[in-house]
């Protein structure tokens, strides 16, 4: 089966999904920036996210599947170049009492693409990785504003090392937030996460971080359309796709489900 058939096909399964609580689409014009960006970073490319959040008595689901389509025409031909992935699921049997706010979290990572080569397409995956952990979570009851803190242990498969075990910091701190009417803005929603993890890198790296605060508005809500809004994403990161430090900013559209 070809890369990009699995890619669309990984993105239909995640579809099944959609019919949970909290299921949104959102579409960005990345304008990128070169950096000292891997091969497979684009200057400019289109990213299409579902994403979606279920809470149950059980605890709460996240997913979501990203999908990278190439701008410019010579690349049309290998787009979408990359899928990528994560799926988490925090466990909760205890809502009712004091400790409801702490959940134990298990998650799963992971992700492949394409890239243009003299010799013809290459391809590339981003390995694996298994984490589990402790997941503090203060939410109102809409869940519409969120603020929410992780530590997770990270094992990543192939981490440059043959199996991920001698990972210098195997650890993993993720900050979540969401808010809505920001600064008392009707319809705007400010969101976004920050990933700290260590990680085994080609050039001995052990420190990765990436972040991508959005804000978006709820432009549909002045023409009886509450499910689109419009608004940015800017992605920082620092050896996440090669070395140093990167800014991505992008704009984009969201449908909420």
């Amino acid at each position: 089966m070809g890369c990009r058939l699995r890619m669309i096909l990984a993105a239909l399964c995640l579809c099944s999904l959609s019919a949970s609580a909290g299921t949104n689409l959102q579409l960005y014009y990345d304008f990128g920036s070169e950096g000292t960006a891997c091969q497979n970073q684009r200057i400019n490319r289109v990213t299409t996210t579902l994403e979606l959040f279920y809470p149950d008595p059980w605890g709460s689901t996240f997913a979501f599947v990203d999908l990278d389509f190439a701008v410019n025409k010579k690349d049309w031909h290998e787009s979408p170049f990359m899928a990528y992935t994560e799926i988490a699921r925090c466990l909760n049997f205890w809502q009712s009492t004091a400790a409801k706010d702490l959940s134990i979290q298990v998650e799963y990572n992971g992700g492949f693409g394409i890239y243009a080569h003299p010799e013809g397409t290459m391809g590339y995956h981003i390995s694996h990785a298994a984490l589990a952990g402790l997941n503090y979570c203060l939410h109102t009851p809409d869940y519409k504003n969120v603020f929410n803190l992780e530590l997770l242990y990270k094992y990543i498969a192939d981490a440059y090392n043959g199996n991920g075990l001698d990972n210098k910091v195997p650890l993993q701190f993720t900050f979540v937030w969401g808010c809505d009417d920001f600064c008392t803005a009707p319809g705007l929603r400010f969101s976004g996460f920050l990933d700290i993890w260590g990680q085994n890198t080609a050039d001995g790296q052990s420190f990765v971080m990436i972040s991508e605060p959005q804000l978006w508005y709820n432009i549909g809500r002045w023409f009886r359309c509450p499910n689109l809004n419009i608004g940015t994403e800017i992605e920082f990161s620092y050896n996440f796709t090669g070395h140093g430090f990167m800014c991505n900013p992008c704009l984009g559209i969201k449908w909420d489900f």
